[in-house]
Order: C-alpha cells, then structure tokens, then sequence
C-alpha cells in the first residue's frame, strides 16, 4: 500500500496530488518544497595541525580532534562581553562588608 501525504490550509488536509493538480490548474507553483543537492566542501589545510582534510567528514573529524567549532555555526551569536563583572555569594558580600566596616573603625578612632 502506497503512503499519501497531504498538504495542510487552514484546518483542512488536502491530498497532496489533488494540490499539485490543482496548483497546475490555477497556473501556480505548488508549495511541495524543491531540494538541491550542495556540493561537498573543498580540501582545506588547519591551521591548527597543518594536515590536509577533505570533505564535511574531514570536517567534522578536525572539529573533534581539537574540540573547536566552525566559525560558520557563530553566526548570529551575540558577541561575548569584554568584562563580565564578577558574582559573589551572600556569604563573600558580607564578608566583605564587615572587613570594610573593620578597617573604617581602625582608622576613624
């Protein structure tokens, strides 16, 4: 038995080769998606070993071995802060403000 698909508008399911039919009718393109294929990516050397990889798998390979990441999956990212203002616990904040209330009393005596 064959599998059928459907095209969903609105609530309603439409059988996907009625859609088509009636999008060619209708002179529209229908929404069934187009693939391509992409091409492999070309050899590259790292910069990190000097070796030579070749392909996403060599890709993939070079990005475990040296626990890295593409560059092109950053994309989009915000940038990281320069300074990040450091955190403290309750606990160091108090501590904190009773060895400056020591030192203020030592010099204001």
């Amino acid at each position: 038995m064959a599998r059928k698909s459907y095209v969903q508008i609105g609530l309603e399911l439409i059988d996907k080769e009625d859609y088509e039919a009636l999008a060619r009718a209708r002179g529209q393109q229908s929404s069934t998606p187009r693939y391509s294929i992409m091409p492999d990516l070309p050899d590259f050397i790292s910069p990190i070993d000097g070796k030579s990889y070749s392909g996403r798998a060599g890709l993939r390979e070079h990005c475990t071995t040296h626990n890295v990441v593409p560059v092109a999956d950053l994309a989009g990212l915000p940038p990281a802060p320069a300074y990040q203002l450091p955190t403290y616990t309750k606990r160091e904040v108090e501590a904190r403000k009773e060895n400056l209330a020591r030192i203020v009393d030592r010099y204001w005596r």
